[in-house]
């Protein structure tokens, strides 16, 4: 069975020229600056005829299409007003297609974690799964890449995050204790230390809160011992960079 038709030339004066829907579908809109930077090269060296944008038609009767991949080049050809190469996608359903865009863009480095997220949140099977994800995210103000790692265990961003992006976040009543204590332990540093008080900046770091991570992993780590000194304690947080030596910064102050 054929799955695709052979790539097309579509003339600026060809019907389905500007019937090609943008932002559809789980695609992000394509931001101003990467239109125009694409604008600038294919101004310099046209090639597109090596990377047909891949359609799908929305409705049979009518030539509306969505685009799978090349929202960024279509929108390019278009402010140049230069044709450009078309190859449909055929015999596929609608909701096959939004697992295709995701294996596309997943290999693609201008979709984030957060672009993931967001997609997966509206999609019926992992909507419920990728919303909560993102309630914590918003309400406890860790990087992506570390609160993956915590769902997955983890005291650090390991890995591309395939199965993130792939919608296979995992989450269950385990899993849900885990991540909620974690994130918890996170939050009460916000307000926690006097001497100095934690810097914005360093709370948000991926260091700092992989380190801390490594902490609550660690066998014998007192948390809460770790709380009542850094009350009274002089601490170098503020001006570490490295993981590694905020680690070592932890347990010094939860030895005191």
């Amino acid at each position: 069975m054929r799955t695709s038709t052979s790539i097309k030339l579509v003339n600026t004066n060809d019907p389905v020229y500007n019937k090609l829907s943008v932002g559809e579908g789980g695609n992000r809109i394509p931001t101003r600056t990467s239109v125009e930077r694409l604008v600038e090269s294919i101004d310099k060296e046209n090639l597109l005829e090596y990377r047909p944008i891949l359609v799908w038609k929305e409705d049979k009767r009518k030539e509306n299409y969505l685009i799978i991949d090349g929202q960024t080049r279509y929108l390019a050809c278009r402010e140049l007003k230069i044709p450009f190469y078309m190859q449909e996608i055929q015999n596929r359903k609608k909701e096959d297609l939004l697992g295709l865009l995701s294996v596309l863009n997943t290999n693609q480095n201008n979709w984030t974690l957060k672009n993931f997220a967001e997609y997966w949140a509206t999609k019926a099977g992992t909507k419920k799964v990728y919303r909560k994800y993102l309630e914590y995210h918003r309400e406890y103000n860790v990087t992506h890449g570390i609160l993956i790692a915590i769902y997955k265990g983890q005291t650090r961003r390991e890995g591309r995050n395939i199965e993130f992006k792939e919608g296979k976040l995992k989450f269950n009543p385990m899993i849900k204790d885990y991540v909620e204590d974690r994130l918890h332990k996170l939050k009460q540093l916000k307000n926690a230390a006097f001497n100095p008080v934690f810097q914005g900046t360093t709370l948000r770091k991926q260091q700092f809160q992989s380190a801390m991570l490594t902490a609550f992993s660690t066998p014998g780590f007192d948390y809460c011992k770790f709380l009542e000194n850094i009350y009274d304690a002089s601490h170098n947080f503020n001006e570490l960079a490295k993981g590694t030596d905020m680690v070592k910064e932890i347990f010094r102050i939860e030895s005191l």
